[in-house]
């Protein structure tokens, strides 16, 4: 758990409107100068090409520059496929490099979380209905619909205010949870969807495309959830209205608003929506054609930035991508085992992953599932408990060395009683006694590398070192060579995990910096100058890690933080390796 500094995630197999959508874009590439061997700006022969898509060629460098604003819009190294399993994915038509950005991206339709907290059910303070401001319940309301906003001034979207003015408000003496029955912004996402009819039909057009996992959802607690959190709310307070002013306008607010199409914009929000983090803190929930049809993977190859004010997505290569290879993001945590992972996955996408990683008892030799030997706890066996069959929620698990057997329900409720005592001491602020002791009792059945112990060290390398009495100046050779071991095996699981660290990097660059610290303290402990100076450059090598890291991390508020502290830390270090070389010199 990241804590310390933290207080303060044309082919036949194509349908006919996939053929025709296709047709229209090779119709509009032609248009725009794509699949030409002409120079878009002066029409003459040239055989420069874009050097990201490679389907536009340039006579010379300056005309390229000049046609950039027109390309950019279509230029893009990768297609678009279909498959039976997946649906429809993202292939590359050439090799990428890492880091690059593969494709930028507009949303179709941003609005505010799906997704609230308990904590946030019951707040105070919510998001400006046209800006997202944090603002406080109450305080300003805009002048139409009455809706919170940051300020008197700031005004939102005009037909989305006229469908929330029908609205009554809340009662006039509404407690703080009577405010928030009526002001919620969830549900706006879903209102926001609806009125691209109106405000956008390509945009809706494009919405409707989208999966939506309809038949699957119906008679689930998710589809129960829904009816009463959004489709009941959304009618009662707000639709039901919507003939009665039809009678007295042109034209129709919102032409289509029926439950069961309400019902089907929800599946399309919780099978493809995507978390955009603003400055503020405030999250998001955006929806893109484009970025959403990227398969899962718990080993992902891309990683996605967003822009704070336009919204866009920037989706980025994490790692070098050979041409043919799929384009994959993941959809889940991947710090959580394998049956948590399909838990979730079959909760909220409605498909069971199938990737090298699930298929892989061991995980990439991570054993972040894994549990010890459940044996006879009289006769010793330093076995491991697998798994037999990672994709069936109701296999069995062996011992790879003894003939222990145990049924996959013992397990699940031995690992759901554990969740809940490492959640309940990791949601307070614990002390490294504390961590300690929960770590010697499940570490008595869980494998050193099981996704709580990770989470359990993560949080002891971050205590180690700041908490009163355990100061880095304070630490015995012992613990801090302890330090030093936890933090070289939490690296390791992550290696494992996420070789090129595309949805670690908080993770890896709070463990590479504690690692440094660690080493720091050590060099300081050297009566040896040159030991020390070759400690102290280890050191630097792993911030500059971090800082290589942390690159994927810039939009995220976290990542923000930890950037700043890193700054630091690499100024402080340059200065303590100037000052031991200028006294090794001069001694």
């Amino acid at each position: 758990m990241v804590r310390h500094w933290l207080h303060t995630l044309v082919d036949d197999t194509l349908m006919p409107k996939q053929l025709n959508l296709l047709k229209s874009s090779i119709d509009h590439g032609l248009r725009i100068g794509m699949l030409s061997h002409d120079c878009p700006v002066c029409g003459v022969a040239a055989t420069r090409a874009c050097t990201r898509c490679k389907m536009v060629r340039y006579c010379d460098g300056e005309h390229q520059k000049q046609h950039w604003p027109q390309h950019k819009k279509s230029c893009k190294p990768y297609r678009e496929a279909v498959d039976e399993q997946l649906g429809r994915y993202l292939v590359a038509t050439q090799d990428l490099k890492a880091k690059q950005i593969i494709f930028v991206e507009d949303p179709i339709v941003v609005g505010p979380k799906w997704y609230l907290s308990k904590t946030e059910k019951t707040s105070i303070i919510v998001p400006c209905v046209a800006c997202y401001t944090p603002c406080r319940l109450g305080k300003h309301l805009c002048r139409r619909c009455r809706w919170p906003v940051c300020s008197a001034n700031c005004v939102h979207e005009s037909l989305e205010c006229t469908v929330l003015s029908l609205g009554q408000g809340p009662a006039a003496k509404s407690d703080t949870r009577g405010l928030r029955n009526y002001y919620r912004e969830d549900a706006l996402l879903v209102l926001k969807c609806l009125l691209l009819q109106r405000q956008a039909p390509e945009r809706w057009a494009a919405l409707l495309q989208m999966q939506s996992h309809e038949e699957e959802r119906k008679g689930t607690e998710l589809h129960q959830e829904v009816e009463k959190r959004i489709v009941s709310y959304l009618h009662r307070n707000f639709l039901h209205r919507l003939n009665q002013v039809a009678k007295h306008c042109k034209e129709r607010l919102i032409s289509e608003y029926e439950p069961e199409l309400i019902h089907r914009i929800c599946g399309i929000i919780e099978t493809n929506y995507m978390v955009i983090e603003l400055a503020t803190g405030v999250e998001l929930s955006g929806l893109f054609r484009n970025a959403c049809m990227m398969e899962h993977d718990c080993q992902p190859n891309c990683y996605f930035q967003f822009d704070n004010l336009t919204h866009q997505i920037a989706v980025h290569a994490g790692c070098d991508i050979k041409k043919g290879e799929h384009l994959k993001i993941t959809y889940t945590n991947i710090l959580w085992g394998t049956h948590m992972r399909q838990h979730h996955l079959g909760m909220t996408k409605h498909f069971n992953c199938r990737c090298a990683r699930c298929l892989d008892p061991t995980e990439f030799g991570s054993y972040v599932s894994a549990l010890r030997c459940l044996g006879d706890v009289n006769k010793t066996c330093t076995g491991i408990q697998l798994p037999i069959d990672p994709l069936n929620e109701h296999t069995q698990w062996k011992c790879d060395t003894c003939p222990m057997v145990v049924e996959t329900a013992y397990v699940t409720g031995l690992q759901t009683h554990m969740s809940d005592d490492v959640e309940k001491l990791l949601a307070g602020r614990p002390t490294a006694s504390q961590v300690e002791l929960l770590l010697a009792r499940l570490s008595q059945m869980l494998h050193p590398n099981h996704f709580h112990i990770f989470n359990l060290k993560h949080t002891l390398i971050q205590l180690y070192g700041y908490e009163v009495g355990l100061e880095l100046a304070s630490l015995s050779d012992a613990q801090l060579d302890r330090k030093l071991r936890l933090c070289d095996e939490l690296y390791d699981i992550c290696q494992r995990l996420d070789p090129h660290s595309i949805k670690l990097a908080i993770y890896v660059t709070v463990i590479l910096i504690e690692m440094a610290h660690a080493l720091e303290q050590q060099a300081n402990r050297q009566s040896e100058q040159t030991q020390a100076l070759v400690i102290l450059e280890k050191a630097r090598a792993r911030l500059m890690e971090a800082h290589e890291v942390l690159e994927k991390e810039h939009d995220s508020v976290a990542g923000r933080k930890l950037y700043m502290k890193l700054q630091k830390e690499v100024f402080e270090l340059d200065k303590l390796m100037v000052a031991q070389s200028h006294d090794r010199h001069t001694a």
